[in-house]
């Protein structure tokens, strides 16, 4: 019964806990699934300490039959198991949980907190999930993926692809050192939602910059932007032109658009007169369109911006609005903290994935210490027996004197009276 019990306890303990890791790491799991290992990194610190704690469980169970009979030997042998059980649980996320914020906002220049991974790991693995699932998908549509192999086989490959691990770090590094860090000083903290007004844009356009001419940038195809969107015809993309291998390697530039990759729109209240001159600018978008292309080709020329932006009109829903599109999605790329983000998702599924593993050991480190305090109490009662000071007092040799000897030695010379009074005396002494 004995040995049921602490079997029983033993697997509500560190078993239900590592099991408890693993459910919990599903979603990290399959957003990461191409990442090889790396998502895998909680469960394995768990995997580990489950170990350390599996080792001790065993070894001090054999030192405590061992010692059957010394309580204070097999005390000793409970007290390491449930001392290991709590390093092994929250011990150790109490010493890790002090530096990690810092490390953690140091390694993504803050984008990503200690916080927001602790209160939803989950929402942010499905974010660095579908980081890489819409770059093979944009990386697809402008032909830098290899069309001989179906987009849905590209997406089960994933990060794991050599080719697809490449395509990240060489474009990335186009983005981050002939982009980002092109913008000096507080230029980039205006590429913000709230900044980034017309005046600005135009400075951050105009601004001289220097550029590494030594980057190189795979790009097989120009994707042709939709520059008048309407009901009828609301496409992001109008078509592609394969890039011959001379313009494959021009220098590949990016403006401050392409850092924020959102478009930005400038909506015009026309009034009632809208939808009549929307309808007007729908009829005349063939002509349209190519001004636009000329104004858009004038802005990319070297002696003005050096790198595209499309200038375009959004009809949608009845609206007028100037769009102002940047190149990230035509050349498969996410804005620049996704970018960067992406460049170093495996290392982020390793630092998302060990979140899991933190909060059950947390949440489940209680009941593990006291699992195992309970099987140190039936140890202790199965294999206690007798303190130490009771075994060194029936290690001593036993001596009770032979009284009959004694007083037939001192009453031998004794008259009848004298032995009465002597037996009388010494029946009252030895009582």
């Amino acid at each position: 019964m004995k040995k049921l019990l602490k079997i029983i306890l033993f697997i509500i303990g560190f078993p239900a806990l590592l099991a408890f890791v693993v459910w919990k790491s599903i979603t990290v799991l399959q957003e990461g699934s191409t990442y090889s290992f790396w998502p895998y990194v909680g469960i394995i610190l768990a995997g580990l300490f489950f170990i350390a704690y599996l080792i001790t469980f065993i070894v001090t169970g054999r030192k405590s039959k061992k010692n059957a009979g010394n309580s204070k030997k097999v005390m000793r042998q409970v007290v390491a198991l449930v001392l290991v059980a709590f390093v092994f649980t929250a011990g150790v996320w109490l010493v890790v949980d002090v530096p990690l914020p810092d490390i953690l906002s140091s390694a993504t220049a803050g984008t990503i907190t200690f916080d927001k991974l602790r209160e939803d790991y989950a929402d942010q693995a499905e974010r660095n999930g579908l980081l890489i699932e819409n770059f093979i998908h944009w990386n697809y549509e402008n032909g830098n993926l290899d069309h001989s192999v179906s987009e849905e086989e590209w997406q089960r490959r994933g990060w794991s692809d050599p080719y697809v691990q490449e395509l990240i770090s060489v474009n990335f590094k186009s983005m981050d050192q002939n982009g980002y860090a092109t913008f000096r000083g507080p230029w980039i903290n205006l590429a913000d939602d709230d900044r980034l007004t017309i005046p600005v844009l135009v400075h951050l356009v105009l601004n001289q910059r220097e550029f590494n001419e030594e980057l190189d940038f795979i790009l097989n195809y120009e994707m042709i932007p939709n520059l008048v969107q309407t009901d009828d015809n609301p496409s992001d993309f109008s078509g592609k032109v394969e890039l011959t291998e001379e313009e494959k390697e021009l220098l590949v530039k990016w403006s401050i658009l392409d850092m924020q990759g959102t478009p930005m729109e400038i909506a015009i209240d026309l009034g009632a007169a809208g939808s009549a001159i929307g309808s007007v600018i729908d009829l005349l978008s063939g002509s349209i369109v190519p001004l636009l292309y000329t104004l858009n080709e004038a802005i990319a020329d070297d002696a003005l911006a050096g790198t595209p932006i499309y200038i375009g009109l959004d009809l949608r829903d009845g609206e007028f609005a100037i769009k102002i599109n940047s190149t990230v999605e035509a050349r498969g790329m996410w804005d620049y903290k996704s970018s960067a983000w992406l460049n170093s998702n495996h290392l982020l599924f390793a630092v998302i994935s060990v979140f899991p593993a933190r909060q059950w050991l947390y949440i489940w480190g209680a009941i593990v210490i006291f699992a195992s305090l309970a099987i140190g109490a039936i140890r202790l009662k199965e294999f206690g027996g007798k303190s130490e000071e009771e075994l060194q007092a029936e290690e001593q040799p036993s001596y009770a004197p032979d009284w009959e000897a004694i007083d037939a030695e001192a009453t031998k010379d004794m008259s009848p009276y004298e032995k009465t009074y002597y037996y009388a005396q010494q029946a009252r002494n030895r009582r």
